[in-house]
């Protein structure tokens, strides 16, 4: 497949227990901008993330076709995803060049209705849940010399605090 891992510019060591969160892969084709040249080969690809909103939406209550509990809330969170994409030139210099790519992303975690005794509403409005985004892991590859396939596995982690 020619994958090249990427890396991001956060702490990528996930927490050891995550009671409510969000694993989910993010797959989008890239274009080198047309003032950049061609590319020759991808060097490295860094991503970093960070929560820029959260609401609450409240939801049916039941079981997902896939088995899993849904409790009537979701909390939907809104990432920014930004990457840096360096890369070789297609050019006799060979000189080394960055194209930098930010994407608006919206997931959604699954609440119960109570953490330890507390309406969950309640502990939104009064600012408890922290929203913490990992980068697990980056897949890029070329497609040609102005197109990039990447793919950037995103944890998002819920905590009372």
């Amino acid at each position: 497949m020619n994958c090249k891992t990427g890396s991001c510019t956060q702490n990528t060591i996930l927490p050891k227990e995550a009671k409510y969160f969000k694993e989910e892969i993010i797959c989008e084709v890239l274009s080198i901008p047309p003032q950049k040249p061609d590319m020759e080969r991808l060097l490295d690809v860094m991503v970093d993330a960070e929560v820029v909103n959260v609401n609450l939406i409240e939801t049916a209550k039941g079981r997902s076709q896939e088995g899993q509990y849904l409790s009537g809330y979701k909390l939907v969170v809104e990432v920014n995803i930004k990457e840096k994409v360096m890369y070789v030139a297609l050019e006799p210099s060979q000189s080394a060049h960055a194209a930098h790519y930010e994407t608006l992303k919206s997931m959604f975690v699954i609440l119960p209705e109570e953490i330890d005794g507390k309406k969950i509403c309640d502990l939104v409005r009064a600012n408890r849940l922290t929203v913490t985004p990992y980068v697990e892991d980056v897949c890029a590859r070329m497609l040609d010399k102005r197109t990039i396939h990447n793919c950037v596995m995103m944890f998002l982690d819920v905590k009372v605090c």
